[in-house]
């Protein structure tokens, strides 16, 4: 397997996955803080920090949904959504008032908050793509390999994980999907087991710019590493969770783990509400309530 071969591999992933998720995260929410919508929260929320207008949370929503669907470059809706909140004069520095404390904080909004926007949520929501698509594809393709980007910005312990390959199910997927952190460009592919048997990948390092350069083999690490934690404290909630060391704060999910949640707890509300009659059908007819 090459890393030509996974590349193209990863280009087959439809985005409608990826769209779902970002539709099902209609629920606008308004924060004074990232902390404030908490890892799998996101899953059915979205935020964007100190933004507190519901309208112009829901015209950057949209714009996201637009661009994921294919109808909208980043650099697009970075000039659009750049015209909406010069118009709503939110771009620059504005002042809002945090009703937690009431204190008067500044937020700013600018080009590479935008950027920072973008990225995380379309990442976020390609990791859910690829988890669910990994999910339906792992009885033949029962494993997962980690990939970054293998270059100098790299963070040194993603870097450790380049070519981990651990089975669908191991527990390290739960909290190691990426992104993995702010910026984070890693991704996963899964993995047939004969490719697994065979041990490596093969690649062809700066194929690019050199067409004989020499194929090089990378053998997998099949062996999950240990993952140390450290306490964070949300200063938002005061809640305190154990999070990898490896991994931002708040970066710690996967959200297609997040969103299959999300969804069920949708499920599990519909049910209880509905006739005694019609919801022990439906539990018969494969849907789970609590």
């Amino acid at each position: 397997m090459s890393a030509a071969t996974d590349f193209a591999e990863l280009q087959k992933l439809k985005p409608q996955e990826a769209v779902d998720y970002l539709v099902a995260r209609g629920l606008l929410k308004k924060s004074y803080a990232w902390q404030d919508v908490w890892q799998d929260e996101h899953g059915h929320q979205f935020t964007v920090s100190r933004l507190t207008r519901l309208d112009l949370l829901q015209a950057l929503h949209d714009g996201l949904v637009k661009s994921v669907e294919g109808d909208l470059s980043r650099k697009d809706w970075m000039t659009d959504a750049e015209q909406l909140l010069q118009d709503a004069g939110w771009w620059g520095t504005k002042a809002v008032t945090d009703p937690a404390d009431g204190e008067i904080k500044l937020t700013k909004f600018d080009a590479a908050r935008l950027r920072l926007i973008y990225d995380t949520n379309t990442r976020q929501a390609y990791a859910t793509g690829l988890w669910e698509r990994v999910e339906r594809s792992k009885r033949t393709q029962p494993y997962v390999r980690y990939i970054t980007k293998q270059d100098e910005r790299v963070r040194a312990s993603h870097r450790a994980w380049d070519n981990l390959t651990l089975p669908v199910d191991d527990a390290f997927w739960t909290t190691h999907w990426p992104p993995n952190g702010w910026r984070c460009r890693c991704r996963v592919m899964s993995m047939s087991q004969r490719d697994y048997d065979q041990g490596y990948t093969e690649s062809r390092p700066g194929a690019e710019y050199e067409q004989d350069a020499p194929m090089v083999r990378t053998p997998l690490k099949k062996q999950r590493p240990n993952v140390a934690t450290r306490e964070y404290v949300n200063p938002r909630t005061g809640e305190i969770s154990q999070v990898p060391e490896e991994i931002d704060p708040g970066f710690a999910y996967n959200p297609g783990q997040a969103r299959q949640k999300a969804l069920q707890q949708l499920v599990d509300g519909k049910l209880r509400a509905a006739d005694p009659g019609l919801s022990k059908a439906a539990r018969r007819d494969g849907l789970k309530g609590d």
